[in-house]
């Protein structure tokens, strides 16, 4: 005889094809956050290196600024290799630096302004850092004036 009580439920546990279901949804979105991880992860790279081929061109470029006028050209074709930059005092960087070079030119020209009809001659200096590939990270150009004798 049965009791009164018992009541069989139409339905007891979670079928396979529910199991599968929330196991592909769940792989779904933990590929889709793990891809938009190494995406972001890939972007601060790409950014970190942009700066660091930023703060080294210009810091060529300051030095080449500071020296006389008539040596400026001699900088021409400068160019250091990947893994070879060093700072002004000649003393090897590494870290960052150790993953870009970079290559200097120096062009006799003339810029005019209009408004004062005047032309000032003087040479543009064109710093570019670049990376192992040959991709340019960043170029930086200034115009440096002849001095007047």
């Amino acid at each position: 005889m049965r009791s009164a009580y018992y009541n069989p439920s139409p339905r007891r546990g979670i079928a396979l094809l529910e199991v599968m279901i929330a196991v592909g949804i769940l792989t779904f979105a933990v590929a889709s956050i793990t891809s938009a991880i190494v995406a972001g992860q890939q972007q601060s790279l790409n950014a970190r290196e942009k700066i660091v081929g930023s703060i080294a061109a210009e810091s060529l470029l300051s030095q080449i600024t500071q020296v006389p006028w008539d040596t400026i050209d001699s900088w021409h074709g400068y160019t250091e290799d990947v893994g070879t930059i060093t700072d002004p005092t000649g003393v090897a960087m590494n870290g960052d630096w150790d993953r870009i070079g970079r290559k200097v030119t120096v062009i006799e020209g003339e810029v005019q302004i209009t408004p004062l009809e005047v032309f000032i001659v003087g040479r543009t200096i064109s710093v570019s850092s670049f990376t192992n590939d040959g991709r340019t990270l960043t170029t930086i150009e200034r115009f440096v004036p002849e001095p007047q004798s």
